[in-house]
């Protein structure tokens, strides 16, 4: 009882954290306002932001009520932060020598927009997107935030996701390094900076099509990998993701003022018509609360576009785990065929359509199929599904295998005497999947 009431008042000081006072609220929104005018946007929708409950931070309309097929947002393209507001940054570029531009340094457009956003972040009030960067948050609830007490507690594929992360972060901030034209980039701009920017790119990019921008400089072209299908939408990135509506971003060209726009359309809604003052989401795409929690930050309940994955390390500690299978061995020529063919890929169940196809796969090569040898496996993997037998009873012994796992790491996690925001969500995420695996679990008994 004490441990439940500890993490229920932590959780309601998150809220409170995150919900910045009215006249921070009034004051960046007031500046945002200004910013985006300059460039000749009007706010037909009476968008504000407001603090709304489950939610933190978002939008409404303040007077307007709106229905589907309404547009709810419409900027103007100018005003976004894209590779063309870069290369046309002269100070911004100074800090860079091209001569220097090696292919064994090249970096992607994230890492440039992430140190745009920090570079202009150190010159506070001399930087023509104070407003912008002001209206940014200063933390993150990614599990990357986690410190090591908490991430020690979490599953490992979660973990992996966080490993990956700080290793492309670290190899974004050298290259960074190796390309500046001065030895104090570290002392100018650290690493732990570097990663609060990485993440405001992360979780609040948008894709734009960089060739309806009609880019001409080109600069940073020889050392950039990749695409710059991305910008930093100044007030449109305030709005937050629901799976039950359906949006449709657009860029479009304005014949009156002969300019690019952005617009997002509201086309499905659960409701008929959405009340001024009631929040405006809008949907960042059909995203499982793995991809929500690793790369926003977040997870929805009941999320509708949710299932559960697994990966080739789940199949292989649940083989060697599971006390079921004591004593019982497994040829490791199927595992190899297993990898080989990148069977380990879309490796998941879902609560109404069951186990993917490489999951029954998988299972069937490793319980019911004798033979080891690489012709035979062949055949029945990419065979018809009617060479495959029902794997259920496997299945339900690798949902309780997960369940008993994630309930371990809910344990730990609640067993700390403290969690930072980011382990509150990770808790919450945790909890989230436990209740989905059981769903999965009771479907397969019916």
């Amino acid at each position: 009882m004490g441990r439940t009431l500890r993490l229920r008042k932590q959780r309601q000081k998150l809220a409170l954290q995150m919900q910045p006072s009215a006249g921070e609220r009034n004051s960046f929104l007031s500046d945002l306002y200004k910013y985006l005018m300059a460039f000749g946007w009007q706010n037909k929708t009476q968008l504000t932001a407001r603090n709304f409950s489950g939610t933190g931070r978002g939008l409404c309309s303040k007077t307007k009520n709106l229905e589907e097929g309404e547009i709810l947002i419409r900027l103007p393209v100018r005003s976004f932060i894209t590779i063309n507001t870069i290369e046309n940054d002269a100070n911004f570029k100074k800090n860079f020598n091209n001569a220097i531009f090696v292919k064994e340094h090249k970096i992607t457009f994230q890492t440039l927009l992430a140190f745009y956003v920090l570079y202009h972040s150190k010159l506070k009030g001399s930087s023509p997107l104070e407003a912008y960067i002001t209206s940014l948050p200063l933390n993150f609830t990614n599990p990357y935030f986690c410190p090591i007490n908490e991430l020690q507690c979490l599953p490992e594929a979660i973990l992996l996701c966080t490993v990956k992360q700080n290793r492309e972060i670290k190899e974004a901030y050298q290259n960074l390094n190796y390309i500046f034209h001065s030895n104090d980039f570290e002392q100018l701009y650290t690493l732990q900076d570097f990663r609060w920017s990485y993440f405001v790119v992360n979780t609040r990019s948008i894709h734009i099509s960089v060739k309806k921008l009609k880019c001409e400089n080109n600069f940073f072209q020889p050392i950039i990998a990749g695409d710059c299908n991305m910008a930093l939408a100044p007030l449109l990135d305030l709005f937050n993701h629901s799976d039950l509506v359906k949006t449709q971003p657009d860029l479009i060209f304005n014949t009156c003022d002969k300019k690019l726009e952005f617009i997002i359309t509201l086309e499905e809604s659960p409701l008929k018509k959405i009340k001024r003052q009631q929040e405006l989401f809008i949907s960042y795409g059909c995203l499982t609360n793995r991809k929500l929690l690793i790369e926003y930050g977040f997870t929805l309940i009941d999320n509708q576009h949710d299932y559960f994955e697994f990966s080739s390390n789940d199949i292989e500690n649940f083989l060697r785990r599971e006390y079921s299978f004591k004593g019982q061995t497994f040829h490791s020529n199927k595992f190899k065929f297993i990898r080989d063919h990148n069977l380990t890929d879309q490796l998941f169940i879902h609560w109404q359509e069951g186990i993917s196809h490489n999951l029954r796969v998988v299972l069937h090569l490793l319980f019911h199929e004798e033979s080891h040898f690489t012709n035979i496996l062949n055949q029945i993997a990419f065979g018809t599904s009617d060479n495959l037998k029902a794997v259920n009873e496997e299945v339900k012994l690798l949902l309780s295998f997960k369940m008993n796992e994630y309930q371990i790491c809910i344990n730990d996690l609640e067993s700390l005497k403290s969690l930072t925001p980011a382990g509150l969500v990770a808790v919450g995420y945790l909890k989230e999947s436990l209740k989905y695996l059981k769903k999965c679990l009771s479907n397969l008994y019916e």
